[in-house]
């Protein structure tokens, strides 16, 4: 791939960044040609989660974007994670994952235990040089959209609580870095009088106690790394509790919105992919004596794939922009998650579409970039979720 093909995918907003973010954007898209890029393909049909590519992202520097300097990260803003997202899922959606799950989680923990230094010089320092993984333990079994539908149960036995309960999909728990994961529990002694409130607790993966479920077999993101969780009557010292008692996952909620815009922008990614794999292709295959791209039913399928990564990429970076500045974005982000990613998953119809036979083999690019986008309409709240997040900002009682 050409540096004029990657850079033709790429549709500027010059006013949303400043020469430290073109360096950095340019240090991933470096990283990611040399290292990340070789060796994809093969890591994502053998489902392979490789501890070689963590490290070598650790020493970019990807995990520690968002946590404070103090700490031993960068002290990063949105704008810097979403340009990571983007550019490493534009050749492997699987690290990008792995990346910006440890991003948020390290960063989340930073926010719940900020009067706990003590805590925060333990763990953040190695979790942000990618040595020591966080996971984010919210999803069970029984929730999906219904994420504040809190089936695991912590209780206070003595000065210790008590842990019973499982959590499905998290990503990053089972790795040679796994450590700990942020778990929300319901702490209600009494459910019921309502839905009970939930908390957030720092859990080590080896307590006694904690069982790691096996790897998920994945349809997309298969050479990133998902388990299931269990709990079985865990015992923790009081202080694993993580902020106020009852009030983790609205904390939770509250700070993770601008979660959103980095999968937007892994989104806008994956379809960048999508479209410079579609530009190589119907520009060295031959049809009816012409270039593919020659006729315009397949041309315009590219030409449409470009003008939606360009509105995507304005809304996202809009979004962060506007995050950075302290400025309100529960809508842009909603919007800019729904448009990115429902983006993703056309640019992967097309471009295999148009790959015809190869785009329907697994170590095609195209083929790679259409199954990792179908998780995209799903992780960090649903398209359906998103549109009543839209609706709602519009007044309407849904």
């Amino acid at each position: 791939m050409t540096d004029e093909l990657r850079t033709g995918a790429i549709y500027d907003v010059p006013w949303a960044f400043d020469d430290e973010h073109r360096e950095w954007q340019k240090a991933v898209r470096r990283f990611c040609a040399d290292v990340v890029s070789p060796g994809a393909s093969q890591r994502h049909v053998e489902a392979r989660f490789s501890p070689e590519l963590v490290e070598a992202a650790g020493e970019l520097g990807a995990f520690g974007l968002l946590a404070p300097e103090e700490y031993g990260g960068a002290g990063a803003d949105l704008r810097s994670a979403c340009l990571a997202a983007e550019e490493i899922a534009t050749v492997d959606s699987s690290l990008a994952v792995t990346v910006h799950v440890q991003a948020i989680s390290v960063a989340l923990l930073v926010h719940l235990a900020a009067d706990r230094t003590d805590l925060l010089k333990e763990i953040v320092p190695g979790a942000a040089a990618g040595s020591t993984f966080v996971s984010f333990g919210l999803t069970e079994p029984s929730g999906g959209s219904d994420a504040g539908n809190i089936g695991t149960r912590a209780r206070r036995v003595g000065d210790d609580w008590v842990i019973n309960g499982a959590k499905q999909f998290i990503t990053n728990s089972g790795t040679p870095f796994s450590r700990y994961v942020i778990l929300f529990a319901a702490t209600d002694d009494d459910p019921g009088t309502g839905r009970p409130p939930v908390s957030a607790f720092l859990v080590p993966l080896d307590a006694p106690g904690v069982t790691v479920g096996p790897a998920y077999a994945k349809q997309g993101w298969r050479s990133s790394d998902t388990h299931p969780l269990y709990f079985d009557d865990v015992r923790l010292p009081a202080d694993a509790l993580l902020g106020e008692q009852g009030r983790g996952y609205r904390e939770a909620l509250r700070f993770l919105t601008w979660a959103r815009l980095p999968i937007a922008a892994m989104s806008i990614g994956v379809a960048r992919g999508c479209l410079v794999d579609s530009v190589r292709f119907v520009g060295e295959r031959a049809s009816m004596g012409r270039p593919l791209g020659g006729h315009q039913g397949v041309a315009f399928q590219v030409a449409d794939i470009a003008a939606a990564v360009a509105t995507a990429t304005v809304l996202t970076y809009d979004g962060a922009w506007k995050y950075d500045r302290g400025l309100p974005i529960e809508r842009e982000a909603a919007i800019a998650k729904l448009v990115a990613s429902e983006l993703a998953n056309s640019a992967g119809y097309t471009a295999t579409q148009l790959a015809g036979g190869y785009g329907f083999m697994e170590e095609t690019a195209s083929t790679r970039h259409h199954q990792d986008a179908r998780i995209l309409t799903v992780g960090e709240g649903t398209s359906e979720v998103q549109r009543m997040l839209i609706a709602r900002g519009l007044g309407l009682p849904v």
